[in-house]
């Protein structure tokens, strides 16, 4: 479908990583939603104070949940 179907970058699987919002930070009216891989990762700087700390592994701030989502690319024709 190409870039002009969505299909541009489109890769699956996908792994589910369950991250969360500091509490702080939603209520801030300096609040903006990450609406990108960069944004995330620039988001897990522990001076931030955007993502909330849920765990002890290797990146504090992501459970991996061990699921996948497997998402086929289906034609706008189908």
């Amino acid at each position: 479908m190409g870039n002009n179907g969505t299909a541009g970058e489109y890769k699956a699987p996908w792994k589910i990583i369950i991250l969360r919002y500091d509490t702080d930070y939603i209520a801030s009216p300096n609040f903006r939603p990450l609406t990108s891989a960069a944004a995330i990762d620039a988001a897990e700087h522990p001076g931030l104070h955007i993502l909330q700390i849920i765990s002890n592994g290797p990146n504090p701030y992501e459970i991996e949940t061990g699921n996948l989502l497997i998402c086929p690319t289906v034609s706008n024709h189908a």
